[in-house]
């Protein structure tokens, strides 16, 4: 018999994850979300995996798009995150007053001021239940910043939490 949903999510949230912001451009249109259901699977060939809500405005328009860009967000962007999140008037444009640079590969807004971005092509999408798992192909990357000074956003617990002190590896 299945775990109760309050329950599952309970637990879930014992987990911390980074935060990103995945991105696609549809017919000159900007679109993201807020992703905390991000993950690496692949070395060889480079892939991704995001995992949207289907019924999400966004599920459809990456289906549509065929690509997208994912931003790893640092402590200093809980405000994209949110504004992502649908925290943001809901007639404005998201991106109006953000800096971002175009992927070449899949033409969507790649967050300036982001640790790392990934420029994808969507590779395959796989059912999951209540949410679609879109696993992108990495056709290039942005890495910014020295990676010992990064200041990572995560959540955990239901809140934004930072990374704390680094800790030997014993590697």
């Amino acid at each position: 018999m299945p775990v109760e949903a309050q329950e599952f999510k309970a637990a879930l949230g014992r987990f911390p994850s980074g935060v990103t912001v995945v991105t696609l451009n549809h017919q000159g249109q900007d679109h993201g979300m807020t992703a905390s259901a991000f993950s690496s699977l692949s070395l060889d060939p480079p892939l991704v995996l995001v995992c949207v809500k289907k019924g999400n405005a966004t599920h459809g328009l990456l289906e549509a798009a065929g690509s997208f860009g994912v931003s790893f967000l640092s402590q200093d962007q809980v405000e994209r995150s949110n504004r992502f999140a649908g925290f943001f008037p809901k007639d404005a444009d998201k991106f109006a007053d953000l800096g971002f640079v175009r992927g070449e590969a899949s033409g969507a807004a790649l967050l300036d001021g982001a640790m790392a971005c990934l420029d994808c092509s969507l590779h395959q999408v796989l059912d999951g239940g209540d949410h679609s798992i879109f696993i992108g192909q990495v056709e290039g990357t942005r890495v910014e910043g020295d990676k010992d000074a990064l200041e990572p956003l995560l959540y955990f617990a239901g809140a934004y939490r930072a990374a704390g002190e680094k800790l030997p590896s014993g590697w």
